[in-house]
């Protein structure tokens, strides 16, 4: 699999309910016709509070986009395609483009009992 992160912060010209409400109906729409995606996460910050150990901060940031494709070569295919025109012209919109993190990661499941068994 090869997975890639988004952590970042919304456009200086949004509220924050102006993101979230993007981030939902606009965004996500948008984005999860990249071809050859197997799994498109979204996860906005939601205030710390109970059960959330660590948290000092959330560093401003204010979602984190989690894509999953078969391959790198998968990855880059949808990254090249006519139907990411559209993603990253929304994301010009919706995204602080100068703050935002991008992090290749590695799914290493520990514990899932959320996943079916196989």
């Amino acid at each position: 699999m090869h997975t890639i992160a988004f952590v970042f912060k919304r456009h200086p010209d949004m509220t924050l309910d102006e993101f979230h409400r993007h981030y939902k109906d606009i965004h996500g729409p948008i984005a999860r016709e990249l071809p050859g995606l197997l799994e498109y996460r979204q996860y906005p910050l939601r205030p710390a509070g109970l059960g959330d150990a660590h948290t000092k901060s959330d560093g401003g940031f204010d979602a984190l986009s989690i894509f999953t494709w078969e391959s790198a070569e998968a990855a880059e295919a949808a990254w090249n395609s006519p139907q990411n025109g559209p993603v990253q012209e929304d994301t010009k919109k919706m995204i602080d483009l100068e703050t935002m993190l991008t992090l290749p990661v590695t799914l290493r499941t520990v514990l899932s009992v959320l996943e079916p068994s196989r």
